[in-house]
């Protein structure tokens, strides 16, 4: 995994290698096993029916911690480790149990809810184990282009009070939080290029769990793809599309000369799985990405070829699998001409937006929407992003959502103009575009940014700190450039 990819330096002697080391590992490991059996104990009623469950994934969590730790030959890297297996495992928690709820309104909330809260809570012991040494990031949440993201989470907070379920909202606003410090701290520990890029690997990999994990249900349960297109117990289809997508864009984004093993095969994978899942915006999304990445660079040939292979893995996949009952029987629906009843939603929601335009109803109240409209169907959100962050908090909210989009957009457009097509920013920045117009794209029909603080909410989030560090390193190499002398520019030999 990328987190662990590191140069060892075998000049330096870990501190993990001493006995006081081995002895304190040993005491945390211990503290943080009795504060699990704690947690499980205290919320069994909750979670019994998992509790196996949980307590295996918490000695894979803890495992996984203590290898990405061990693993740096020195206490920065310790730390940088630390907090990117952290957000992999953040990226990640959604998709380990299903925290579907059928009855939210009345309660009644699915113990994969709970469970997947148990995840929050081992990253939270750990991260406050961090913050106790590293407490210099929280200087940074409020400074620079970061600062619209730390402001939604107090607008969010803030909206609870007068939320439609205060608890549900709270609930959800802890995993928010959480991302907005975490990914504050991942900031704060990326010091180079090498260690941005790092970031992005991580990214890339909490994707392909996103998308591995239903796949390897498919594998035990061939009824996922019943209906003809790819189901999953924690990811509604549209959603499994995007994630699917962003991998496909994460795998063309980092891809170097020589080294095409990973991005071939996360690529085809993700290629796969967007086009068993079958959600038309997040397919549409991801070629535009892909399209924008390629030309961007003036790599016409390898968008025709990316084009091709999109082609022909969809023709095999329509060919070899259910889809094509699926897209047979949308087609003769007539859904195509509502978006899937999407239209009917956002008339219905903009009639009580405009009741409430300024603060709006606060965080998470989306999701008791279906309760207030009369639509064909019951739906949990408004199936646009912009839409939304105004439903639960109104202009306010949208106008810090608008202030983050646009500082990433800046950000990237500048660095795409400062560096030449040849350098390694350059790509980078083309792919946070790529990556940052697929979500754009998706949230006009879907939730990726606006409400609940998914995977693609939380890479907005991230590419909000990513885009300002490409342009500051942007910036820097040319002021390198202009500080040469003429005369070494001029330097070729003339033959």
């Amino acid at each position: 995994m990328p987190i662990l990819q590191v140069p060892l330096n075998s000049g330096r002697e870990s501190n993990l290698q001493k006995a006081p080391g081995h002895f304190c590992s040993i005491l945390w490991i211990v503290g943080l096993a009795l504060c699990t059996a704690a947690m499980l104990a205290g919320f069994y009623e909750l979670s019994s029916d998992q509790s196996i469950s949980i307590m295996v994934l918490g000695v894979i969590f803890f495992i996984l911690m203590w290898f990405a730790v061990s693993s740096a030959p020195n206490a920065e890297l310790r730390s940088r480790n630390l907090v990117f297996a952290l957000w992999w495992v953040l990226l990640g928690s959604e998709e380990v149990f299903s925290y579907v709820t059928e009855d939210a309104a009345g309660g009644q909330i699915s113990s994969g809810a709970y469970s997947e809260a148990m995840i929050w809570v081992f990253i939270i012991v750990v991260f406050l184990l961090y913050t106790s040494r590293h407490s210099q990031y929280l200087r940074t949440l409020f400074a620079g282009p970061y600062k619209w993201v730390s402001w939604f989470g107090v607008i969010c907070l803030l909206s609870c009070a007068y939320a439609e379920k205060p608890d549900f909202s709270l609930a959800w606003i802890i995993k928010l939080f959480l991302a907005i410090l975490l990914l504050a701290a991942c900031n704060y520990q990326i010091r180079n290029r090498d260690d941005l890029r790092s970031f992005l690997a991580v990214s890339q990999w909490g994707f392909a769990f996103l998308v591995f994990v239903p796949i390897a249900r498919l594998l035990g349960n061939p009824e996922a793809l019943a209906t003809g297109r790819l189901f999953d117990v924690g990811t509604a289809p549209t959603m499994l599309s995007v994630d699917a997508g962003l991998l496909v864009l994460f795998s063309l984004m980092l891809a170097e000369p020589g080294k095409n093993v990973s991005k071939n095969i996360f690529l085809f994978f993700g290629m796969i799985v967007m086009l068993l899942a079958a959600g038309k915006t997040g397919i549409l999304g991801c070629i535009f990405g892909a399209v924008v990445f390629f030309m961007l660079q003036g790599k016409f040939k390898a968008a025709a070829r990316f084009l091709l292979i999109l082609l022909v893995v969809g023709g095999l996949v329509v060919a070899f699998t259910p889809l094509g009952s699926y897209l047979k029987f949308y087609m003769g629906s007539g859904q195509a001409g509502t978006v899937t009843g999407r239209t009917d939603v956002w008339v219905a929601g903009w009639e009580l937006i405009k009741a409430k335009m300024l603060l709006g109803r606060g965080f998470m109240s989306s999701r008791f929407m279906a309760y207030k409209i009369n639509v064909a169907w019951q739906p949990n959100h408004l199936h646009n992003g912009f839409l939304e962050v105004m439903y639960n908090n109104g202009l306010i909210g949208l106008v810090v959502i608008l202030m983050m989009q646009g500082w990433i957009a800046r950000n990237l457009v500048r660095t795409l103009r400062a560096v030449e097509h040849d350098h390694p920013l350059h790509q980078l920045a083309v792919g946070c575009f790529a990556v940052f117009l697929d979500i754009l794209i998706n949230g006009l029909v879907s939730r990726t940014f606006g409400s609940r603080p998914d995977a693609t909410f939380m890479v907005l989030f991230s590419l909000v700190f990513v885009s300002d560090r490409l342009w500051v390193a942007a910036k820097k190499k040319a002021a390198e450039v202009r500080e040469v002398p003429a005369w070494q520019l001029s330097s070729v030999p003339a033959h």
